[in-house]
């Protein structure tokens, strides 16, 4: 016989309420110690993702103090995206009236959101909109979209915190001269920018004038003596070609694709590009590789701190050949020779009927640390849409499809995207 009272309840099984409170005394006891030693809440921040971070500066005045100080930004940007771009953006539509819209193709395994559709930080006073004309660590240069150079505004924009500046205009006597303006930024190295300005000489119109705007004075001034670039040097950033300025190495490189592929005995063209040094504040030319004239240059670019250009043969020729450059500008050496013939099987709309190979590629992204690189990939457009090409197991993944809409695809049935990076970050502007 069971006897009376020997029977437990379920509930006296249960933690009873203050033994709740207790253990959460405990723990929040524990969390009230590790935030107030700043040098161990510092290093859990390091390793906190930056969307993450945006919300945690509404935890108290202190996280938002270190959060936003650009000490940690510093400390921080070297071990997350800095290094690797999370997604590619270009430009997909625009009209005569309107600042463009933009498509994003995230490239990590975790899809990121769009920080933006178009541009919408500021109403230009031009009342054209604004357009991205470059991206560098993961500020945005952009400007007055379809307006005239003396009247162009330009901006830094930083998608990730919504904060801009706007730079000052360069003497107006000489705005209406300027060729380029380039973005220079290593958050791993300072937490301010810079801005390379390339303009005509006042005196003449073959030589050229570089000027520079910092962050930290929030200046203009004029550096160094007039030059003379190669013939054909393309200074202009475009909305819809970013092909032409490239931030490596702490230097802003001009690209010279139009002459890379001359003939070796046309005396007026030149075999090499400019690149400046922004530290030293100095001109250089960088030799392209040596290579039979009759190859050309489909893509330049940087990722994960690797200067890689890509070329080919012809369009009737399904083999490109990846080149890397030397940190120390000491030379190039073939990284990679691809042969993308084998996607005619899986994409035959590649093969045209002149057996032409319809690809543009977009971009080169290097995954994996030191010789472990079996995630490196290009990211190709091809007629209807855009594909990732893994450089060493070939396996093909399709990553957007456009719409049939015939009004923006060329005489190649390609859109010609030109793509550029996006980095969340927390740099201050």
């Amino acid at each position: 016989m069971i006897k009376k009272g020997t029977k437990r309840s379920r509930s006296s099984e249960q933690l009873s309420p203050v033994s709740c409170d207790t253990h959460l005394q405990t723990f929040t006891d524990s969390a009230v110690k590790v935030a107030s030693v700043e040098d161990l809440l510092i290093q859990i921040l390091l390793h906190v993702p930056v969307k993450t971070l945006m919300s945690f500066k509404c935890v108290s005045k202190q996280w938002l103090s270190l959060i936003t100080n650009p000490h940690f930004v510093c400390l921080r940007n070297p071990l997350f995206p800095s290094a690797s771009a999370s997604a590619i953006f270009f430009a997909s539509s625009s009209s005569k009236r309107s600042n463009p819209d933009y498509q994003f193709i995230p490239l990590d395994v975790d899809e990121c959101s769009a920080p933006f559709k178009s541009l919408d930080f500021i109403n230009d006073p031009l009342g054209s909109g604004v357009s991205v004309l470059q991206s560098c660590g993961g500020l945005l240069l952009c400007a007055s979209y379809r307006a005239g150079e003396i009247n162009r505004r330009y901006y830094v924009y930083n998608p990730t915190t919504g904060q801009f500046n706007t730079l000052p205009q360069i003497s107006r006597e000489y705005s209406k001269y300027v060729c380029s303006m380039s973005l220079a930024y290593d958050p791993g190295k300072s937490p301010y920018y810079k801005v390379v300005c390339v303009r005509r000489s006042e005196t003449c119109r073959q030589l050229f004038q570089i000027e520079i705007y910092s962050s930290e004075t929030r200046l203009w001034r004029v550096s160094g003596q007039p030059f003379t670039p190669p013939i054909y040097t393309e200074f202009q950033n475009s909305i819809f070609w970013n092909g032409s300025v490239h931030w490596w190495n702490g230097s802003v490189h001009w690209w010279n694709g139009f002459v890379y592929g001359a003939a070796r005995n046309d005396k007026r063209r030149e075999s090499f590009t400019l690149y400046f040094k922004v530290e030293e504040e100095r001109v250089e030319q960088l030799q392209m590789p040596r290579t039979p004239w009759y190859r050309i240059a489909s893509y330049v670019g940087e990722s994960e701190g690797h200067w890689h250009l890509v070329e080919r043969y012809s369009d009737f020729n399904s083999v490109f050949n990846v080149y890397e450059l030397e940190r120390d500008y000491s030379g190039w050496f073939m990284k990679y020779q691809v042969d993308l013939s084998d996607l005619t099987i899986l994409f035959p709309e590649i093969r045209s009927k002149l057996y032409r190979y319809t690809v543009n590629i977009i971009s080169l992204v290097r995954k994996g640390k030191k010789d472990k690189e079996d995630g490196s990939f290009l990211v190709l457009e091809i007629p209807g849409g855009i594909i990732r090409y893994n450089l060493v197991d070939k396996s093909v993944k399709k990553l957007l499809e456009f719409a049939h809409d015939r009004k923006f695809y060329n005489d190649d049935c390609l859109r010609h995207v030109s793509a550029l990076s996006y980095i969340p970050s927390l740099a201050c502007v």
